[in-house]
């Protein structure tokens, strides 16, 4: 009897950190049912784990702090996004999946540099990048969301 509990401790321990873990991994904050184009100004590349995060700095002034992925995915990808890859001051277009609580932040899903070369730093907090193929032309022909594009061109939403 003595040694249940001493049994019982790494379980405990186990099913503490699984919850742990799975809220880290929530995506509830963001509105994944939005899509919305951005261009601003990178104020600072957090290139750092678990995620990494990108300031911006819109054109009326307001800040922004958007989450991406891990560094190591964001490594492997083609082309691949290092810590040098951003620098303040350049100039992005973005998508991005909003706060569901309103304040300026929400989740990445693509990105696109002023020489025109797109990223793909999601997480999966936005789902943009199931997108990737019709974003750059979406966002060439003038549409600021995907709500935008899907009612103009007569896309029935699939709702992600």
């Amino acid at each position: 009897m003595k040694r249940l509990p001493i049994l019982a401790l790494p379980l405990l321990a186990l099913t503490a950190w699984n919850d742990f873990a799975n809220a880290h991994h929530s995506f509830s904050m963001f509105d994944r049912s939005r899509e919305i184009v951005m261009e601003a100004n990178v104020v600072r590349w957090g290139f750092n784990s678990p995620h990494v995060l990108l300031y911006v700095e819109d054109d009326e002034g307001t800040q922004w702090g958007l989450e991406g992925s891990a560094p190591p995915r964001l490594l492997e990808l083609d082309p691949p996004m290092t810590g040098f890859t951003l620098q303040p001051g350049d100039r992005v277009t973005l998508v991005y999946c909003p706060l569901r609580d309103g304040r300026p932040g929400g989740a990445i899903g693509l990105l696109i540099t002023e020489d025109g070369t797109l990223y793909d730093p999601s997480d999966g907090g936005c789902a943009a990048e199931q997108r990737i193929e019709e974003w750059p032309e979406w966002i060439e022909m003038g549409y600021g969301s995907r709500a935008e594009a899907e009612e103009a061109l007569g896309i029935d939403s699939d709702d992600d």
